[in-house]
C-alpha cells in the first residue's frame, strides 16, 4: 500500500513549492505565533515581589524607618535582613503583635499587573498559582495521549482545528474570568488539553505529504521557529507591563488561523491509509497543481483498484509490551529516568525564568529561548561523534554542575557567584546541556524500538516525563517561600539519577537497531550477539 502512495507522491512533487509555501505559513509564522500564546501564561502569571500596604508615612519620618515600624523584619538564609513580605504590625507602638495583609503593594520594577498582582493571590492566597501551573501540566498529559489517540482515528486536521480553537477559547476564558480563581482555571486547562497537538500536527501532515528525508528539516525548522517565537514574547510582556494586554497581542495573531483552519488539508497518506482513497488523490492532485506536476493514470488507477485487505498488516504493539521481557523492561525503565529528569530541569528553567531575578527577568526568559537553537545542532554532532549515551551522560553531567553552582550561589552573600551575570550564565548553560538531554532521548527513542513500539516508547517517556513536570510548581514554591536552594538541591539530585540511568543504557551508535520485537527485547543483553554487529545509525 505504501509503495504506490509514494509512486504518486514523488510523480506530484514531494519537495516542491506546495510543501515550501506551508512550511512558511505554518512551521515559521504559525508556529511562532502559536508558542507565543501558548507560553504567555508563564509571564502572566508570574509572582512579583510583595509586602503588606501600610499607612500612609508621617512627614517627620523616612520612608525606611516607617517601613522599618509597620513592617516585620527577619534574617534569610546568608545572614541578610528582609523585610517580611505576608504580615505586618498590628500596631507598632504598642506590642510586636502580627497580622496578616489586608491589602499588597507590589514591586513594579518590570511589571505592572500580573495575575497574582491583580487578584492578589500571594502569601495564603500564593498555592492558587501553584495549582493552576501543577494542573495545567496533568492536562497536557491527559490532552497529549487523547489527542494523539484522536488524530490517529478521526484525522490530522479535525485535531488541529480542536487544538487551535481550545488554545484561543481558554485564553479567552482566563481573560474575562474577574476575580474567579476556578473560571481562571477553567480557561488554563482548557488551553493546555491540547498541549503542543497543534504543532505536531502540522508536522505530521506535511511529513506525510513529504519525502521521507526532509523530516530532519522539518523538525529542526518547527524547533527554530519554536525558539523564535519564544525569544520574542518577553520582550512583548516588556513593552505591554500589565499581563491582560500581554496575552491579547499574544494570543490574537492566532484568530486568523481558527478563521481559516478549514484549509487546512487532510493528510493525504492517512486518508490513503483508511481507505479513503478518492479524497486521498484529490489533495494529492491539489498538491501537484501547485507544483506544476501531474500524476500518471496508471497510478491513480492502481490505488483506486488496490484492495487494502490483501496488505500486509502490521505488527500491532501495545503499552505493556515495553515491558514483555527483561532487557526491554530495563531499557524502558532506564529511558523513562532519563525523561522525566531531563524533564523536571526544562519545565523548571521555563517557568521559573519569568520570576524577578538579579537580572531583567524578559532577557534572561529571551536567552535561555535563544540557546534552545544551536543545542539541536551541538547534540547532533556530539551523539554522532561520542555516541548518544556519552552525549546524554555528558549534558546531564553539566546540567548536575550548573544545579549545585546554584546551590552555592544561593548559600553565598557576596562575591563573583552573586553577579548578576553568573546567574543568567548557569541558567542558560543549564537550557542547553537540558535540550541536549532531549535530543538524544528522542534519538534513543527511535532506535531502541522496532516500528511497531516507536511511537509507543516515545509516547510513554513524554507522559512519564509530563507526569513528574507537574511537580516544578511545588518546587517553585518551596523555593519562593522557604529556602531558595531547594530547587538547585532537589535538580542536582535528579541529575545525578539521571547519569546512573544514562550509564547503564546500551548504546546504539553504529550498533544493529531491533527491527522486530524479539530482537528489542534482547537489545543490550551481554550474551546477544547482535550488540556487536554494525548498522548505519538511524539519522534525524
Amino acid at each position: 500500500m505504501d509503495s504506490i502512495y509514494d509512486r504518486a507522491l514523488t510523480e506530484i512533487g514531494n519537495e516542491n513549492k506546495y510543501q515550501n509555501r506551508y512550511d512558511l505559513i505554518y512551521h515559521i509564522i504559525f508556529i511562532v505565533f502559536w508558542v507565543a500564546a501558548y507560553l504567555n501564561i508563564i509571564l502572566a502569571i508570574t509572582v512579583t515581589p510583595h509586602e503588606c500596604k501600610i499607612p500612609e508615612k508621617p512627614h517627620n519620618i523616612s520612608h525606611l524607618d516607617w517601613r522599618i515600624k509597620n513592617i516585620p523584619r527577619y534574617e534569610d538564609i546568608k545572614g541578610k535582613i528582609q523585610f517580611d513580605s505576608c504580615s505586618m504590625y498590628v500596631d507598632p507602638y504598642k506590642s510586636n503583635e502580627t497580622k496578616a495583609c489586608l491589602e499588597y503593594t507590589y514591586d513594579t520594577t518590570w511589571y505592572d499587573k500580573t495575575v497574582p498582582s491583580e487578584y492578589n493571590w500571594v502569601c495564603d492566597k500564593e498555592l492558587n498559582v501553584v495549582t493552576i501551573m501543577m494542573s495545567m501540566k496533568i492536562a497536557e498529559v491527559v490532552g497529549s495521549i487523547f489527542f494523539g489517540w484522536f488524530s490517529d482515528v478521526y484525522g490530522r486536521r479535525y485535531t488541529y482545528i480542536i487544538s487551535v480553537t481550545m488554545l484561543l477559547l481558554g485564553r479567552l476564558i482566563s481573560l474575562l474570568s474577574g476575580n474567579s480563581y476556578i473560571i481562571f482555571c477553567i480557561g488554563c486547562l482548557t488551553a493546555h488539553l491540547p498541549s503542543s497537538t497543534a504543532a505536531q500536527t502540522i508536522s505530521v501532515i506535511c511529513l506525510e505529504m513529504s519525502s521521507l528525508k526532509r523530516g530532519a528539516a522539518i523538525t529542526k525548522l518547527r524547533l527554530v521557529a519554536s525558539s523564535c517565537g519564544s525569544f520574542i514574547m518577553p520582550f512583548i510582556m516588556w513593552w505591554a507591563r500589565d499581563w491582560k494586554l500581554f496575552v491579547i497581542l499574544t494570543t490574537a495573531p492566532l484568530i486568523p488561523f481558527v478563521i481559516m483552519s478549514w484549509k487546512v488539508i487532510e493528510s493525504p497518506r492517512w486518508l490513503y491509509a483508511q481507505g479513503r482513497v478518492e479524497e486521498s488523490i484529490i489533495i494529492l492532485k491539489k498538491i501537484a497543481k501547485t507544483n506544476n506536476k501531474y500524476m500518471e493514470a496508471n497510478t491513480e488507477k492502481i490505488m483506486i483498484s488496490l484492495n487494502e485487505k490483501a496488505a500486509e498488516k502490521p505488527q500491532v504493539c501495545g503499552v505493556f509490551t515495553l515491558f514483555s521481557s527483561r532487557r526491554l523492561a530495563l531499557n524502558t525503565i532506564l529511558q523513562t529516568i532519563v525523561w522525566m529528569v531531563s524533564s523536571l530541569s526544562y519545565v523548571y528553567l521555563l517557568m521559573s525564568s519569568g520570576e524577578k531575578t538579579d537580572s531583567n527577568p524578559f532577557l534572561e526568559f529571551a536567552w535561555q529561548a535563544l540557546i534552545e537553537i544551536p543545542s539541536v545542532y551541538i547534540a547532533a554532532w556530539l551523539a554522532d561523534s561520542i555516541g548518544r549515551r556519552y552525549t546524554g551522560m555528558t549534558s546531564l553531567g553539566i546540567s548536575a554542575v550548573m544545579w549545585t553552582s546554584i546551590v552555592i550561589r544561593e548559600n553565598s552573600s557576596g562575591g563573583l557567584i552573586r553577579e548578576w551575570w553568573v546567574g543568567s550564565l548557569i541558567n542558560i548553560i543549564a537550557r542547553l546541556t537540558t535540550l541536549v538531554t532531549f535530543f538524544v532521548m528522542n534519538l534513543l527513542s527511535m532506535e531502541f524500538y522496532p516500528t511497531c513500539l516507536r511511537q509507543t516508547g516515545m509516547a510513554f517517556g513524554n507522559v512519564a516525563g509530563g507526569t513528574v513536570s507537574a511537580m516544578v510548581p511545588y518546587i517553585i514554591y518551596l523555593g519562593r517561600r522557604y529556602d531558595p536552594r531547594i530547587p538547585g538541591f532537589i535538580l542536582a539530585i535528579t541529575s545525578f539519577l539521571g547519569i546512573i540511568a544514562a550509564f547503564i543504557l546500551p548504546e546504539t551508535l553504529n550498533a544493529k537497531l531491533p527491527e522486530t520485537l524479539e530482537e528489542a527485547q534482547h537489545f543490550g543483553s551481554k550474551d546477544s550477539s547482535r550488540d556487536s554487529e554494525q548498522l548505519k545509525p538511524l539519522k534525524v
